[in-house]
């Protein structure tokens, strides 16, 4: 899947808070989508996964996965505040995860929100809208 990305987006929510944000916490989100543009989803350190992949125990399970399937949301372990090292490198956790959206066939992210992760928070709908020029 290298290279495979041609468009990376901000959803409109997204872009608007990024700025705001502490100004490492834009470096790593920045250095993210230049490693897509350059790499695809190759060897990237954080992991990587469908929000589809909810804990069968939670009470919102059927919805929640619904809505990560219809939406088309992935989430990605930024780094932020740091990565767990004690697991393999395109494993590694870490307490905020990046949310995007695959679209297109995977020639499309959409970045839409950014989250502390316990809880595994899905985004809402406002943050799934994107401006268009």
């Amino acid at each position: 899947m290298a290279n495979a990305v041609k468009s990376v987006l901000l959803g409109t929510l997204f872009k608007k808070e990024f700025k705001n944000f502490p100004e490492l916490d834009r470096k790593l989100i920045s250095k993210f989508i230049k490693h897509i543009y350059d790499f695809g989803f190759e060897n990237l350190e954080g992991a990587n996964k469908s929000s589809d992949n909810v804990r069968w125990d939670d009470p919102y399970f059927i919805k929640k996965v619904r809505y990560a399937i219809d939406n088309h949301l992935w989430h990605y372990h930024i780094g932020i505040k740091q990565y767990d090292t004690a697991k393999p490198y395109g494993q590694r956790t870490s307490e905020f995860v990046l949310h995007y959206q695959l679209l297109n066939n995977g020639e499309e992210i959409r970045i839409v929100d950014y989250s502390s992760h316990p809880p595994f928070k899905l985004p809402s709908i406002a943050y799934l809208s994107i401006e268009t020029e």
